[in-house]
């Protein structure tokens, strides 16, 4: 078992080391197909919802106005991630930076364990953390939440996601095993020692 000493130890990053990629690191960005995809998926949740403004009585009507304002708000949020040409996941020897979820990189020192992932199926990678609450302290409260799960209920605390991003959850446990393969479960570092 890795042993590793309190969050209040970790030292800080260089404001060059936490902001450059460094060689030998993975990056991921915005995937255009995966968001064009996720549009047409909203414009078809919202032809019902046009439809119920045009047919229906006047509370209807105004549960379906309230549907699109939703739906036009999600859609405006993909527009600006597919205008957005920025890195937002990299993995490196510092540890993992995901910009949606924290503006510091997660120190290795600060990982207990990366969940086992059905690679075939999944589209997120699980993260338990030694110190949820001093890791999570300083990011915005759903974020923060996960550390009280954690503690509470025994689940991990932070869930990166791929489903919008250029690569795979393959893709992204290979990054991982990189730097840190003890971090992963022994079923994936055995489905990635056979892929290899």
């Amino acid at each position: 078992m890795v042993r590793a000493s309190h969050p209040s130890s970790i030292e800080p990053l260089s404001e060059r080391q936490e902001a450059a990629p460094q060689a030998g690191s993975a990056s991921f960005t915005w995937s255009l197909a995966k968001i064009r995809i996720a549009s047409l998926v909203l414009v078809g949740a919202a032809t019902p919802a046009i439809a119920g403004v045009a047919v229906a009585t006047p509370g209807v009507r105004w549960l379906c106005v309230a549907v699109l304002a939703g739906i036009a708000l999600l859609m405006s949020e993909l527009s600006r991630r597919a205008c957005a040409d920025a890195v937002v996941l990299t993995i490196d020897q510092y540890g993992i930076l995901d910009r949606r979820l924290m503006a510091r990189r997660i120190a290795w020192q600060e990982i207990e364990a990366i969940w086992p992932v059905d690679t075939g199926r999944s589209h997120t990678v699980d993260i338990e953390l030694r110190w949820p609450k001093a890791t999570l302290s300083e990011t915005r409260w759903p974020v923060r939440a996960g550390a009280y799960c954690q503690i509470a209920y025994g689940v991990p605390a932070l869930t990166i996601s791929m489903l919008l991003l250029d690569g795979s959850v393959s893709e992204l446990l290979d990054a991982i095993a990189q730097f840190r393969p003890d971090l992963l479960d022994h079923t994936n570092r055995r489905a990635l020692a056979a892929s290899h």
